[in-house]
């Protein structure tokens, strides 16, 4: 098996293995069900230390490209095998839920908020100041209503490094939080078209969605994100919302093989995916899984939120589009308001580029870190083999589902009452509908623990109250 590993490269070589293999499997170089060989023997074959191909088949099968057979070894899964639609040249050349809303005083494991006293709002404080003191006057016109170029430049490289992400500045469109982004798609529909949604998913998007009639349908889960195989053939919808890369509220994610399943649907259906990719940074078991734009930007609506890295107050998001939706969105976001604020979008750009963005992104990945492993711990020291989680290899909440509370309405009441702000799976279901899971949570006896904004103290506190609550019920 040959492989060329630059060592002098900036780029690891765990990761130019991961990418290489990666390649070679959606191009059918490396074939369904063909034996990979051990870490070991590969290893030596490219003259690098175990660790790296360790590393390197550890992303791989977090990602679904590879499984591997205890005692047998490490495979190829099948169907995998991708060919990539080229863009056209136009493209490589043109330019939160509140369910239980909580005071001060309650212990708050709220999901989708950052931990608000972190923020480095003495640096984003100097860097305002210093845009306001260059501002050039042309720049307190009107503006372009994709949004500030500077901006759109650094996210464009940001997106590339960090999410695998293929676009330009001309393809994105920046928004006010990822809540007007939704908004936007409005208008892409016609009156008869409809957009499926994962089911459950976040009240906010359904929300949205609602609140500008744009009809949708619900499609189930399983242990590994949205059942690909039940989309409907006939009368396809418009638009497909996921979160393929930490599912919300359930936190799977979606395999590769699903991924590519659902972007040959969208072609074969000529409809549209939209990824909204709300808190994938903080991925806590391997390297981030990579976004579903990366395998086919021509079919897919990549959605992102500075809301869940930095704070909800900046109110700031974007869009990267296909093409072919270039013109209706930015028309779409010029009727919305114009442009979103100019100072805000020049701060962003400096923050990004001076390197702040991503150095603050990779300290709350520590932070948050500590917080997961400490909740994991107390969760299983307290309730031991009458706790399941799931969905915590990502993100800032996970799922924990007790295997003999049941939480209906009268039960979380009573838990508010105790001052412990926490939201149950099944306030996620759309209508209601919370089909029989065939894996390890069930809807109506599960929670889901954000730790976003919630200290190590507050988690210690709020578990020990917890634990006597269930104690007594």
């Amino acid at each position: 098996m040959y492989f060329s590993l630059e060592k002098d490269s900036s780029i690891s070589l765990a990761r130019q293995l991961y990418t290489k293999m990666k390649e070679y499997i959606l191009n059918g170089i490396l074939r369904p069900n063909e034996k990979l060989p051990s870490t070991r023997k590969l290893a030596k074959e490219l003259n690098v230390s175990r660790n790296v191909v360790v590393e390197a088949y550890d992303q791989l099968i977090a990602e679904g490209y590879l499984y591997s057979i205890e005692g047998s070894g490490t495979y190829v899964l099948e169907g995998l095998s991708y060919q990539k639609v080229t863009l056209p040249d136009s493209a490589s050349k043109s330019q939160a839920d509140l369910l239980y809303p909580s005071t001060k005083d309650d212990i708050s494991f709220r999901t989708g908020v950052p931990d608000l006293h972190l923020i480095p709002i003495e640096r984003w404080g100097k860097l305002y100041k210093e845009v306001t003191q260059t501002l050039a006057p042309e720049q307190l016109d009107y503006q372009n209503s994709f949004g500030m170029y500077e901006l759109r430049l650094e996210l464009a490289k940001y997106l590339q490094r960090a999410r695998g992400v293929i676009t330009t500045p001309a393809h994105i469109i920046i928004t006010n939080g990822a809540a007007q982004a939704f908004h936007l798609l409005k208008s892409i529909l016609s009156n008869h078209d409809y957009a499926i949604l994962e089911n459950p998913s976040s009240k906010g998007l359904q929300s949205t969605l609602s609140a500008y009639d744009i009809s949708y349908v619900p499609i189930t889960l399983d242990e590994n994100g949205l059942e690909t195989s039940k989309l409907p053939r006939n009368n396809p919808p418009k638009l497909i919302f996921t979160t393929p890369s930490h599912q919300f509220p359930t936190g799977s994610i979606l395999p590769i093989k699903r991924r590519i399943d659902l972007i040959r649907y969208a072609i074969e259906q000529d409809c549209y995916i939209v990824e909204d990719d709300y808190d994938s940074e903080f991925r806590y078991e391997g390297n981030p899984i990579p976004s579903m734009q990366s395998i086919e930007p021509s079919r897919v609506i990549y959605i992102g939120t500075f809301s869940k890295t930095l704070s909800p107050a900046i109110r700031m998001g974007y869009m990267v589009i296909p093409d072919l939706y270039i013109p209706s969105l930015t028309q779409a976001k010029y009727f919305a308001d114009i442009h979103s604020p100019i100072l805000e979008q020049l701060t962003m750009a400096a923050f990004i580029r001076e390197g702040y963005y991503e150095r603050h992104i990779q300290n709350m990945k520590k932070v948050y870190a500590k917080r997961r492993t400490l909740l994991l711990k107390l969760l299983n020291d307290s309730f031991k083999n009458d706790v399941i989680i799931s969905g915590a290899n990502a993100g800032l909440h996970l799922v924990a589902t007790f295997k003999n509370i049941t939480f209906d309405e009268a039960t979380m009441q009573r838990l508010q009452k105790q001052r412990i702000s926490i939201s149950p799976l099944s306030d996620y279901y759309i209508s209601n509908l919370m089909p029989r899971q065939s894996y390890d949570y069930s809807p109506c006896h599960s929670l889901i623990f954000g730790y976003g904004n919630t200290n190590e103290q507050q988690i210690k506190d709020g578990i020990k109250l917890f634990y006597l609550f269930c104690q007594a019920l």
